[in-house]
């Protein structure tokens, strides 16, 4: 029996309930997991059930836009009255096999109201435990609405969505409106990340999504240490339009700095975009961006989200500002952080516990790392960030709120012609004395200096909400200072609130946004971590570069961090 659906401006409309079981690659489990249906409307998986109706899709249900991967036209299907339109905007949808795509099946048992005029394959995710799979379903379309249909220029403007492939069509465009539903993606996977489960992952939980839309997928696997930032040097501009780091933080790092030591670098910058699917240990980027740290989500992220620029922060240091400065995306940090990152290293079989072990046994030796600290400020006062957090993100609800063309609207995210080379100029140089306008920490509390962070994202990992006011493209970055004088009871709730976010409204934490820095060190032991790496210990400068690089956000934005409501 055929399902009846609508087609609305929100996503096609389920009128009556029928069975539906989930049909991906069901021959790899034991036994076909049912589809929680009241689960559909959304991407959030926790939703209540009503255990009668697990494996029926319930009347009135939404299968949304966002939701959908693809949609191709099947051809007529059989029909008693070809000649005779019904005055309805009635689709019936009949659930397909998607172990055996472009069959189509037949129709016993159709009513009179469900005559067929064209089939149309809708594939579309649905949630299945804690991650989405695609699934295939065949619509059985009688009827659509009068809609004006792109064409070419010679081609009249008002020309109806009538055949079936002016029908899929009409779906795709609606699915991906103001999104390059072809991307040319190259999938960078690092097979030793995650644990070493980086890979199974990717082919677990992101190649299905990816490979049910329209995109082009091709695979590259690191083979060596920096492997990645050799082929982000070679890759071929003509040939890709996102790079997908399947893996944690550090392939993107090298994936952007490959980038940058091309000697054509505008032209990369300005074509490419690079993205993250978390199947690393550490995935900021995937968080703060794709607002998920599960694979499968991230997957649908990365063909559902805006193209999008963010600002980048370029660091100097003696060893090698003079061949090639380094990007970084995610942040630098020298003291407790840096120690607990780098030197828990042996145990990263423990996961992000070994990050907290780490910070809480270096804290509670009271270590201390001196150091001088000179800062131009972007935005000093804490009560200014937050006013200024607000207005950003303001003008970016603004921008998805309005009606304006879907295209005009993204133009203010990014385009193919954002940059030239001046926007890679550094405007401070390491070998010149510190400007007249930057200022000096006061040293009573560099010399105690217990943590020095700077960032660009709000997350660091899945639960530390480190940056919470940072933005993606306000051409600066935040810093989070504390002192090693702080008492133990203090300084535990602070580190007990990263969580939240809420550490950088305590008066012990110093928290600024600024536009550059310079950071000479007084100890002859220790060292910096930039976006992960290990980089030495001597005096490093740093600097926002606005708007260098194009990725992909979810409405434009980083995840909600709520700063705005705290207080």
């Amino acid at each position: 029996m055929a399902i009846r659906a609508l087609l609305t401006k929100d996503g096609i409309v389920v009128k009556t309930q029928g069975p539906v079981t989930d049909a991906y690659d069901t021959g790899a489990r034991d036994s076909p997991a049912p589809f929680l249906a009241g689960c559909f409307t959304c991407l959030n998986t926790d939703m209540d059930c009503d255990p009668s109706a697990v494996g029926l899709l319930p009347n009135n249900t939404l299968i949304p836009f966002r939701r959908i991967l693809n949609a191709r036209a099947i051809g007529p299907s059989p029909s008693t009255d070809t000649d005779s339109p019904r005055e309805s905007t009635e689709i019936s949808v009949r659930e397909g096999d998607s172990n055996s795509p472009g069959t189509v099946p037949k129709h016993p048992g159709i009513s009179s109201y469900e005559s067929l005029n064209t089939l149309v394959e809708l594939t579309f995710v649905i949630p299945q435990g804690n991650d989405i799979v695609p699934k295939k379903l065949q619509l059985a379309v009688e009827h659509v609405p009068t809609v004006a249909m792109p064409r070419s220029s010679a081609e009249s403007a008002t020309s109806t969505a009538s055949s079936p492939e002016d029908i899929a069509e009409l779906i795709l465009q609606r699915s991906f409106e103001g999104i390059n539903r072809h991307k040319s993606i190259l999938v960078v996977i690092n097979p030793y990340g995650g644990k070493g489960m980086a890979r199974k992952l990717y082919e677990a939980k992101c190649h299905p999504i990816l490979a049910s839309t329209e995109c082009s997928v091709d695979i590259a696997y690191t083979k060596y240490a920096r492997h990645a930032m050799d082929i982000a040097r070679d890759v071929d501009l003509d040939k890709y339009d996102t790079i997908a780091c399947a893996s944690g933080d550090g392939i993107p790092y090298e994936i952007i700095n490959g980038l940058f030591q091309r000697a054509d670098r505008v032209a990369a910058f300005n074509k490419l975009t690079v993205t993250q699917l978390p199947c690393g240990s550490g995935n900021a980027m995937s968080i703060s961006c794709h607002w998920t740290n599960n694979p499968s989500y991230a997957a649908l992220c990365l063909v559902k989200s805006i193209e999008s620029r963010i600002d980048m922060m370029c660091c100097s240091q003696e060893s090698y500002a003079a061949e090639f400065p380094r990007l970084s995306f995610l942040s630098q940090t020298y003291g407790v952080i840096a120690e607990s990152d780098i030197n828990t290293e042996f145990i990263r079989w423990m996961g992000p516990s070994r990050f907290e072990l780490g910070v809480a046994f270096t804290v509670v030796q009271g270590r201390k790392y001196p150091c001088d600290v000179y800062v131009k400020y972007a935005i000093k006062d804490k009560k200014d960030i937050h006013q200024h957090f607000i207005q950003e993100k303001n003008k970016t609800t603004v921008l998805f709120d309005q009606e304006m063309d879907s295209h005009e609207r993204n133009a203010h995210f990014a385009s193919d012609t954002d940059l030239t080379e001046d926007s890679f100029r550094l405007k401070y140089a390491l070998t010149d004395p510190v400007p007249d306008d930057w200022e000096r920490i006061d040293q009573d509390i560099t010399d105690n200096l217990q943590i020095f962070y700077t960032g660009k994202m709000p997350y660091m990992a899945a639960d530390t909400k480190f940056f919470p006011a940072a933005l993606p493209a306000d051409g600066s970055f935040d810093m989070v200072i504390t002192d090693s004088r702080t008492p133990l009871t203090k300084i535990t709730p602070i580190l007990l609130s990263l969580d939240k976010g809420t550490h950088v409204l305590e008066p012990e934490v110093i928290h600024a946004k600024l536009l550059a820095y310079r950071l000479v060190p007084k100890v002859s032991e220790g060292l910096f971590s930039v976006d992960g790496e290990k980089f030495p210990l001597e005096t490093m400068q740093v600097e926002v570069l606005p708007r260098l690089v194009k990725t992909l956000l979810v409405n434009g934005s980083y995840i909600d961090t709520e700063f705005d409501s705290m207080t």
